[in-house]
């Protein structure tokens, strides 16, 4: 007696399914690991901007660029009256960090995530050739961000 095979047995769809779920697990972590990639390239590209437009406002004064080099900013933000140039650009730093509407995404405001270990710093070195630099830690303290130039 010969049976004949029709259909697909229980284990066989079995394996499938398992197969198949494999791939689906695989799909979700790739697209997980993606997103989490593009906010760090979000919060990185912010960063940018922001180290940027520091050193910009240094330049912008040099005859008071040692003036600039106390700004440590934390996730706090700090009430400053601006009555001179510097105190001013401070100021506008301490606000542009602190900004809700920098950045819409899906109509929700992104702004760069703060933890405990984040610090935004300014230095300047004076001497023959003055410098200024702004060092940004984020990620709770583990991604870095070094800008520096000569100002005069």
């Amino acid at each position: 007696m010969v049976k004949s095979n029709k259909g697909i047995s229980i284990i066989e769809s079995l394996v499938c399914i398992v197969i198949i779920g494999i791939g689906f697990i695989a799909i979700m972590q790739l697209s997980a690991f993606s997103i989490n990639s593009m906010d760090r390239a979000t919060e990185r590209n912010k960063l940018n901007y922001l180290s940027e437009m520091v050193m910009e406002d240094m330049i912008g004064d040099p005859d008071n660029v040692s003036k600039y080099g106390n700004f440590n900013k934390t996730c706090t933000s700090g009430n400053q009256n601006a009555s001179d140039l510097h105190t001013r650009m401070k100021k506008k730093w301490d606000d542009k960090l602190q900004e809700k509407n920098f950045m819409k995404v899906d109509n929700k405001d992104r702004k760069p995530k703060c933890d405990n270990y984040d610090t935004k710093k300014t230095y300047v070195n004076s001497g023959t050739n003055t410098s200024g630099r702004v060092n940004f830690f984020t990620g709770k303290g583990k991604r870095k961000k070094y800008l520096g130039v000569v100002v005069k």
